[in-house]
């Protein structure tokens, strides 16, 4: 697994950094081996749903946790791709898209509109405006920390008055 796909929970299951699950258990030993097995018995489609589902999570997962890393549109849409095993240049004639605009996009120069919202949402069952709102959040996380005035209602009345 990339270094990227990685899903860490640094809080631990409990929220205090510890696990309440013995990973060196034999219990949890024997439920990692019989998930392994179910997937070895999964077929191509199943693992492929399976794969993009987890990418949907992670986009999701994004968009709700405050407070982490800015991630482009593009790594989602290339986690994508990686699932269905189809290339940039595959994807970009699919979609009558410049290939340099779909690579700007997946190097997050270029922002996700909502035509190209409205298109991978169609091609990968996402609703548009998760698209959207993966843009909105890197917007928002770049700005905060350059909004060095506190405003309030307070203030705004005090100057009014």
């Amino acid at each position: 697994m990339s270094e990227e796909m990685k899903e860490v929970n640094v809080g631990g299951i409990n929220g205090l950094g510890e696990s309440l699950i013995n990973t060196n258990s034999a219990e949890f030993r024997s439920l990692r081996d019989m998930i392994k097995s179910r997937f070895a018995t999964q077929d191509k489609e199943s693992i492929i749903e399976n794969h993009l589902l987890s990418v949907r999570f992670q986009m999701e997962s994004y968009i709700n946790t405050p407070g982490i890393e800015i991630k482009v549109p593009g790594l989602f849409i290339e986690n994508f791709l990686k699932a269905v095993n189809v290339s940039k240049k595959q994807l970009s004639k699919y979609l009558d898209y410049e290939y340099t605009n779909l690579i700007s996009v997946l190097k997050g120069r270029r922002k996700i509109n909502s035509d190209l919202a409205i298109k991978l949402g169609q091609i990968f069952e996402i609703d548009p405006a998760i698209w959207l709102h993966i843009e909105s959040k890197n917007e928002l996380m770049k700005e905060m920390p350059r909004t060095q005035k506190k405003l309030s209602l307070t203030g705004l009345l005090n100057k009014a008055s």
